[in-house]
């Protein structure tokens, strides 16, 4: 069979599409993701063959008759989208392809999506909004890794992963946690004039894929696709900045929005990791992409 995939020129969104084009391919299918010539090499990092569109909008998708016209000439039977490629939609019609949206984290469910079938990475108790979806698991994914040595030795104490984009928050976060009995780890370049407390663990990188395993809380500010792999791990969170997903994440108990004095407490706290833990097991039992592969098939 042959999948055509369609993917805006954003990191997060791609990722949130590669599990199922690795399930599809793995179940001996073609599959070829489209996107930006200045995109192309992001695609190829997730080993699959990247289709190149020179026309249509930079921005996205959603006006792009280069991707109608590339599914013209190879007649793939699915075209899976982001929800930021509304064109996907728009080429499986042109080819008589079963169109397929992928929503992720920041995507909400539409009464009037236009897809034959829509699949929802978010679990059921963090979804909002309407319209018909099917489950799938979330399976985290952030790129290419390689796993640093310092991460190969056993932690001497809880170990905290620490993501920020908005350099102001580092101090107010530092002061709150300097003391607490785990080891905060970061590889963002702290302001010049900010103390660093000693639980503080400033590496060269932090990655997620390899990082979160070990890890007994995640502290973040607003970084949707970090938030729903925290869930799918099972691990506590704090959000400095409150979004969508991590409002519904504090709403179901398995994380807080708020100041970084919550953090102090964020790997003690019994409920919060029961909520977390109950959170996971919601994720895990969800349909993995192979299921809905084999149900595409059919």
């Amino acid at each position: 069979m042959r999948v055509l995939m369609a993917a805006p020129s954003s990191p997060a969104r791609l990722h949130n599409l590669a599990p199922l084009a690795w399930a599809l391919r793995t179940a001996g299918h073609d599959v070829k993701i489209a996107g930006r010539p200045s995109f192309a090499e992001e695609i190829l990092r997730t080993s699959c063959v990247a289709v190149e569109l020179e026309s249509g909008a930079e921005e996205g998708l959603a006006e792009s008759a280069a991707l109608a016209e590339f599914a013209e000439l190879w007649r793939p039977q699915v075209v899976v989208s982001d929800a930021l490629a509304p064109a996907g939609t728009a080429a499986a019609r042109a080819v008589g392809a079963v169109a397929v949206r992928v929503l992720g984290a920041l995507d909400e469910p539409d009464a009037e999506d236009a897809a034959d079938i829509t699949l929802d990475t978010v679990p059921p108790s963090l979804r909002a909004g309407s319209g018909a979806v099917r489950a799938v698991r979330h399976v985290p994914y952030f790129g290419p890794v390689v796993v640093p040595n310092w991460l190969r030795r056993k932690a001497r104490r809880s170990r905290v992963l620490l993501s920020l984009t908005d350099e102001t928050l580092f101090g107010p976060l530092f002061d709150a946690v300097a003391g607490a009995d785990f080891e905060l780890v970061c590889s963002a370049r702290v302001p010049a004039g900010v103390t660093l407390p000693a639980n503080v663990r400033l590496v060269d990188s932090v990655p997620p894929a390899a990082l979160l395993p070990t890890c007994a809380a995640v502290v973040h500010d607003g970084d949707a696709a970090l938030a729903l792999a925290a869930a799918a791990h099972g691990l506590p969170q704090l959000s400095l900045a409150e979004t969508a997903i991590t409002a519904r994440i504090a709403a179901a108990g398995a994380g807080k929005t708020g100041s970084g004095e919550a953090a102090r407490t964020l790997t003690a706290d019994e409920e919060l990791g029961r909520a977390a833990k109950a959170l996971r097991e919601e994720i895990a039992a969800l349909p993995a992409p192979r299921t809905v592969v084999a149900e595409l098939i059919r």
